[in-house]
């Protein structure tokens, strides 16, 4: 079984609601599918766009990723934004993201948050490490959930056993089957951590891989 973190879909359309690019933008309704085929699992190089079995699946292109990842509107004006908050309501896990200062999608670093550095900043920080004070800190049953989908991952990835045993609990063990990305939705009321500010906190939204 998974963690207990299945996001709810909320209703975030309301005045000053920050603007989600499409692609990252997660469907209000379930049986609408996510514009990505991704498990976050897998490096973000082999996200297709389109829906299963969709004969017009193809691979993100540079537009794609340097396109601006989120705007919220700042005094009537559109402003995109520099850094965003990713969140895993239910979990011991936040995620910041900014610009990569050495992008593969644009010759030149780009002054606003793109599609690419949400995609691949997500990847990068599920492939982190969890502290052991950390991984100490859940409750037995979370601790029992995530060893499992520690174990299941080594088992599924036999030709890097080693390294992933040197490595141990990752942050993407969190998810345990959860892992299938829905995109992104803006946080709302408690989903907000302390210090940060509504309308640069997305929930990511995930389903079974």
């Amino acid at each position: 079984p998974s963690p207990p973190c299945i996001p709810v879909v909320i209703n975030a359309e309301v005045d000053g609601a920050p603007s989600i690019d499409p692609l990252l933008t997660a469907p209000h309704h379930y049986a609408h599918p996510p514009p990505l085929r991704w498990d976050v699992g897998e490096h973000p190089n082999s996200i297709k766009l389109g829906s299963i079995g969709s004969p017009r699946a193809r691979d993100l292109s540079h537009e794609d990723l340097a396109s601006c990842a989120v705007r919220k509107s700042a005094n009537g004006s559109p402003m995109m934004l520099t850094r965003i908050t990713l969140v895993f309501p239910g979990l011991p896990l936040m995620v910041e993201i900014k610009p990569a200062d050495a992008p593969m999608w644009t010759p030149t670093p780009l002054l606003y948050l793109t599609v690419g550095d949400v995609l691949y900043g997500l990847y990068r920080a599920l492939r982190l490490s969890v502290p052991s004070r950390e991984f100490d800190a859940l409750t037995p049953a979370h601790r029992e959930s995530v060893s499992r989908a520690f174990k299941k991952r080594l088992a599924s990835d036999r030709e890097n056993y080693d390294k992933n045993v040197h490595h141990g609990v990752r942050n993407i063990d969190y998810l345990g089957e959860m892992r299938r990305f829905v995109g992104l939705r803006p946080a709302a009321g408690i989903e907000v951590p302390t210090g940060k500010r509504r309308g640069e906190v997305f929930v990511v939204v995930l389903a079974p891989a």
